[in-house]
This record gives structure tokens, sequence and C-alpha cells, in this order.
């Protein structure tokens, strides 16, 4: 496809500010999916879905072999697929899903190390890392542990499940072809979102072209906002950018706080702008393909969230932790019901439920072995882990700011209504606020740009987390304050 990537070239030079050819690429495949995905819903629904499998395999070669020239790519999935295959139909128990959860992590991470070896610094102090197929890696990896687990979960008595083990559980290991259908579905190969198999055979044995037109204005209402965002990339995404808070130059052209302030937010816009463009117009192509089909209630379908981000969630939710959990969704679900949660049950077997302590030592570890599985997910530049240590900080600070102060306003707004809107607006502010800054790392990547660019904002964060944590729960005025609330009631 080298004659499309030099026609792309040039309408990029022309008409989209340079961004890089591969990017647009992905968005060029991606909208061709689209199309696939409206030939794809009427295909008959064989037996076994065959037919629907290999269409969505012979797309993938298309779009993400030919399109985005990934041909490499497609080897390291298919090599995976077929190692984790393997291990599925001859271990058993939990290691079997340990092999498979540590050979694909494995994998993925060899070839995010691979990727972090190829980065080339631009002029702007940003680092440029081409576009490979380690996105529809981590993508990959989310999708078959996932299925690893709802194999084992298939050999497990209905009772020792959860709600969503038993509506996802698989019986026995799905054929190769099936398999294959299933990690290489064509609309959100590259970008997700990820679900479980159960949600995929759902979509493929939907035959009701009914049903499916019905869900059409939802996908495009979800690509024209993709739209939305992609102008927004396009109009800001070079003029405001992470890297260059971590320059002299910086510091010289915004010489207030304020302006720096404003720049950064700027910035968090423009680069959230990217990841909005590219899994709205993702989900949309899946949707128009049926995907999220949840079955039929009193005549009428059911259809799963299968969003991966929920914008409103993020640039307007009232708490950080709001904004939080409306990103990256897939990844959220997938380390809370295939991480956390499976270490609190295996924890639970092995010890007296009713002791305190034990729980809590349990929920501990989960927890900090969660933060360790989706940091290695992630990959390995510095920065990524800046955003997640401080992340987690500033979320338990959040937490205890919101429980200390939420009952005073809500109080004080009794007779001042007032009160309680200027409360959820400075919440906001200082929400989004910090979601800029703790992210910059993220887009800085290293470590000393991440430091720089912090020092730049005069580590605000850092330094308001530590003051939480000493004034709120050191020197007890949480508690304190915890106190009044609780007498104020019962008067």
């Amino acid at each position: 496809m080298q004659v499309l990537n030099r026609e792309l070239e040039r309408i990029s030079a022309q008409y989209l500010g340079g961004i890089a050819t591969d990017r647009i690429a992905t968005v060029v495949a991606v909208l061709l999916s689209y199309v696939l995905a409206h030939v794809y819903r009427r295909i008959p629904t064989s037996g076994d879905g065959a037919y629907k499998h290999v269409f969505s395999i012979a797309s993938t070669v298309v779009l993400f072999g030919a399109v985005q020239e990934q041909w490499w790519g497609l080897v390291h999935l298919l090599c995976g697929a077929l190692v984790a295959h393997a291990l599925m139909k001859t271990l058993r128990g939990r290691g079997m899903v340990a092999a498979v959860f540590l050979t694909a992590m494995a994998h993925m991470s060899y070839s995010q190390i691979r990727r972090q070896l190829a980065e080339t610094a631009a002029a702007d102090g940003s680092v440029h890392v081409d576009l490979d197929h380690t996105g529809a890696q981590m993508v990959f990896v989310i999708k078959i542990t996932s299925l690893a687990w709802c194999v084992y979960d298939g050999t497990q008595p209905q009772d020792s499940l959860s709600s969503y083990q038993k509506k996802n559980a698989v019986a026995a290991v799905p054929g190769l072809l099936e398999l294959l259908g299933y990690v290489f579905f064509f609309p959100g190969l590259a970008v997700g979102p990820a679900f479980e198999l159960a949600t995929y055979r759902r979509m493929v044995r939907l035959d009701s072209l009914r049903t499916l037109r019905t869900q059409t204005p939802r996908a495009y209402r979800r690509l024209g906002e993709s739209v939305v965002w992609m102008a927004v990339y396009v109009v800001y995404g070079g003029r405001y950018l992470f890297p260059y808070m971590a320059t002299d130059r910086f510091a010289a052209t915004h010489p207030t706080y304020l302006s720096k302030t404003l720049y950064m937010c700027a910035a968090g816009v423009a680069a959230r702008a990217a990841f909005y463009t590219a899994w709205k117009m993702s989900e949309g192509a899946c949707v128009v393909a049926g995907l999220g089909f949840d079955g039929i209630d009193n005549g009428a379908a059911r259809w799963l969230d299968i969003s991966n981000v929920h914008v409103r969630g993020v640039e307007l939710g009232s708490s950080l932790k709001t904004m939080i959990d409306s990103w990256n969704i897939g990844t959220n679900t997938w380390l809370r019901h295939h991480v956390y949660l499976r270490i609190l049950q295996l924890s639970s077997s092995r010890r007296d439920t009713a002791a305190a302590a034990a729980a809590a030592s349990a929920t501990a570890t989960a927890a900090g072995v969660t933060f360790l599985v989706s940091a290695w997910w992630h990959g390995f530049y510095p920065g990524y882990y800046l955003t997640f240590v401080l992340g987690a900080a500033s979320s338990n600070a959040a937490r205890t700011l919101r429980r200390a102060l939420n009952p005073l306003f809500v109080a004080l707004s009794v007779r001042r209504p007032y009160v309680k809107r200027v409360y959820d607006v400075a919440g906001w502010a200082l929400s989004i606020y910090s979601l800029d800054f703790i992210v910059t790392p993220f887009m800085t990547l290293s470590l000393s740009a991440s430091l720089r660019a912090w020092a730049a904002m005069l580590y605000a964060v850092p330094l308001g987390v530590l003051a939480v944590n000493v004034v709120f729960n050191t020197l007890g005025l949480g508690h304190r304050l915890r106190r009044i609330h609780e007498r104020a009631k019962l008067e």
C-alpha cells in the first residue's frame, strides 16, 4: 500500500498540519471498517458462525496488514493466539490461566521494549514513536487472558462464581477458528474496545438485520463525535504539547502560573482528543457490526455499553475518581474482574473470611498487584509509572478531602443553595487541573522531561497530596470535621 501512504503523506502535509502518516492510516482503516461492518452483519449465521469468523479474519488482514502495513504485527498476534490456544488445550486449572497470562504479557513486553528502543526525539522535545502492533497487542492481551479465566470459570461450580463470571463463563476451549475470529475482530483490533468471548458469540449469532438497524443511528453518532474530536486534535494538537512544558522556552513564553495552568489544561484537551477520536470511531464500527447485543428481554433487544470512554465523565466529572473511572473503561473492567477480584477470591479460599485483619491484608495485596499489572500492561516508560503512582496517591487524597468537606458544604447549602454550586465548580476545576498535572509524565514519557514539566508547575499536586495527608490524616483534621458533622446531625 505504498501508493496509499504517499497519498496520505501529501494530504497530511497540505491539510492536516503534518500529522504522522501512520496515524492517518489508522483512521482510514477504522473508517473502512464501517463499510466492512455493514457487510459483516449481512453474512448468514451458520451453526458455528464460521462465515463471520473467516470474514473478520480476512478483513483484519486487509485493514491491519495492507492498509496499515503491519504484516509483522499480524504475525506476532497470530503466534500469540496459537500459543495461547495450545496452552488452553493442554493445561488445566489456574496453572493454565497463569501460563496464558505470563506468556501473553511477556510477548507484549518484548514488543513494547523493541518499540521503545526505536523511538526518536522530535525538534519540539517530544518523543516520536511510530505506531506499530503493540496497541493491538495490548487489546489482544486483555482478550486472551480474559478468555483463559472464562474457560477456567466454565469448569467451576456455579455457586462459586460471581454474576459476571457466570454470564461470561465458557464451557469448553473454543475452536481455533472461533478464537481467531474473536481476537482478530476487525473493527476493534487496533484500539479496542476489548470484550468477552460471550459478548462476541452473542453478536455472531445475531441474525436479525432489523434488530441491528436499530443501532445504526447510535453507531454513526459515535462516528460524528469522533470527527468533532478529530477536528480539535488537528487544530490544537500541534499547538499545545505536554513535552513543551519541559523546555526553557515554556517558562519564558508563559511567565505567570495562570498562563502555565491554562496551557497545561489546553494540552490535556488536545491530547485526549486523539484518544477520543480513535476510541469513538472504533466503537461506532463495532456497534454497526452488532457488538454489544445482550439478548432479548420482553420482545426488545438489550444492548451492553461497549464504550471505552465516557467523554462527559472525563471532561465534566465532579471528582477525580469519576474522571479516572470514565477513561479506558475496557482496561479498567479487565483489571477489576480478571485481576483484582480474582486475587481476592484466591485469598478468600486460603484464609478465614471472618478475620478482619486478613481481609484488609488481602484487599491491600489485590490493589497492589492490580497496580503492578496495570503498569506492566502499559509499558516501560518512566513517565507511565510517575502517572500511576501520583494518580493513586491523588485519588486517595481527593477521597479524604471529599469525605471531610462534602457533608459541611451540603449542610451549608440548605440555607444558601449557591454554596453547593460553588463547591461543585471548585471541585471540578481542581479535579481537571489535577488530572492534567498527573498525566503530564504519561505524555512526556522520559523521567527527566516529566520532572522538568512538573517543576515548571511547582510540583503543586504532589505537594498538595502531601499537605492533605498531613493535615487531614496525621494531624487529625478529617476526624474532627467528621465528629462536628455527626454532632450537628444529632442536634
